[in-house]
């Protein structure tokens, strides 16, 4: 887990060599474990002295790490690398003038913070921070996508959980309460900045049972229209809605989801609602069955996937 944007801090000593350097790196790395002094230098356009020179102080910033115990001096780039690439895109594009340092959100897969937009507006950056073998699985990404590969990148499958979110977010926005998304590159998306709290942040004294109950109803009908138009989360839970400050819901967290015609989306459809009715009524004693709710979400699963379905 990274705990700071350490690429806010190296980004103001960069230049434009610099980030080629770094491009060249995260460019051979497609071909390359640790990707050779000189194939940096040949893609950099620049002598092996000045290139070794540059990766040197790239290093002390973090944003590279080197290696050379393997009968040759390769690099790899470090997530903090990563984090300068993008945003080095995002400004480029006039998605991003300046990110805050401070963290909004917190989790096992990702980071997010504030960043201001040219026009003055605050907008949320999501940098997705996925590694080990739970990245494939988050990213409905098996390892026959890799099998061409030499070696498994974690900044790529990053990438791909990036945009996978962004796809969904651009679904499912205009449908549904879910935030809208802005732009993304590389791991990171940029979506509409929300005041609010996730449901787990809530202390179990910050609702009532009644209101509770009021939001639990207002997930469900998000959810069921969601569904409706073909997509499971496959990973709801209550740190994935989050209560805004004028009272609304949004789902976030979207880059697990599935479409219905995913045969496996039936029974993480399934899983979803039970984990959800499981907080609530843990939490705050809303005792809403699954067999209560359950025959709207199945209908809507198989209406999406345009297949007939009566109850009964």
């Amino acid at each position: 887990m990274v705990s700071k944007l350490l690429a806010l801090e190296a980004y103001p000593n960069l230049r434009d060599l610099d980030f080629r350097i770094l491009r060249g790196v995260e460019l051979n790395m497609r071909r390359y474990k640790w990707v050779p002094l000189e194939e940096v230098a040949r893609f950099s356009r620049v002598d092996v002295e000045t290139a070794s020179f540059k990766l040197g102080k790239l290093d002390d910033w973090g944003l590279v790490i080197r290696r050379s115990d393997i009968g040759y001096i390769g690099y790899q780039l470090t997530i903090h690398g990563y984090d300068a690439l993008a945003i080095r895109a995002l400004s480029k594009k006039g998605v991003i003038e300046a990110i805050s340092t401070a963290q909004i959100g917190v989790g096992k897969d990702a980071d997010v913070y504030v960043g201001v937009t040219p026009s003055g507006e605050q907008v949320a950056v999501k940098f997705n921070r996925i590694g080990g073998r739970t990245a494939s699985r988050k990213a409905g990404y098996h390892s026959h996508v890799f099998q061409d590969k030499r070696h498994t990148s974690w900044l790529y499958v990053s990438r791909l959980i990036a945009r996978k979110e962004y796809e969904a977010l651009t679904l499912l926005s205009p449908i549904a309460r879910v935030p809208r998304p802005i732009a993304w590159n590389r791991h990171v998306v940029v979506m509409e900045f929300i005041n609010g709290k996730e449901l787990a942040e809530l202390r179990d004294t910050d609702l009532t049972r009644e209101e509770a109950a009021e939001i639990l109803s207002r997930v469900l009908d998000e959810y069921l229209k969601i569904v409706r138009f073909g997509i499971v989360h496959s990973d709801l839970s209550q740190f994935n809605v989050v209560i805004t400050e004028d009272g609304n819901v949004l789902i976030i967290d979207w880059a697990q989801y599935l479409t219905t015609d995913r045969p496996e989306s039936y029974e993480l459809l399934k899983r979803d609602l039970t984990v959800l009715l499981n907080a609530f009524r843990r939490r705050w004693r809303v005792d809403k069955n699954f067999e209560e709710i359950w025959p709207a979400f199945e209908e809507a699963w198989h209406e999406s996937r345009g297949e007939g379905y009566g109850r009964g």
